[in-house]
């Protein structure tokens, strides 16, 4: 693994982080707001644990939705469509060489990439 991909991935890890703790204290200040006179503490904790997991579940849909598409200047479905239209192993090598370095090293492009050419190798 290159050292752009751990520091990426080193920054996602405490991305999470933050957004793990953002998402407790934000569930227990929910609780705060509700009337919890008629509940158990193990409710209460339940409760909390039930927001922290809903705040942490939209949080990952912005991620993937919003964070991670910053900066990308492809569609890694177009791209894989592109790759589909190939006939032979020649004409996905040449395919594959006018990429841009950031499609080649998605993770999605790499997979597809390597099912074609496995399918190209059999023949």
């Amino acid at each position: 693994m290159n050292e752009e991909q751990l520091i990426k991935d080193a920054q996602y890890r405490k991305g999470l982080s933050i957004a793990f703790f953002n998402a407790t204290n934000n569930a227990t200040q929910i609780m705060e707001l509700k009337d919890t006179s008629n509940l158990t503490e193990e409710q209460i904790q339940k409760q909390i644990q039930f927001w922290r997991d809903w705040l942490l579940e939209e949080h990952k849909k912005y991620y993937s939705e919003v964070i991670a598409n910053i900066g990308k200047k492809y569609d890694a479905k177009e791209t894989i469509e592109k790759l589909k239209t190939t006939k032979s192993l020649d004409e996905l090598k040449s395919v594959w060489i006018s990429l841009s370095e950031d499609e080649r090293r998605d993770g999605e492009i790499i997979e597809a990439t390597n099912k074609l050419k496995k399918q190209y190798e059999e023949v």
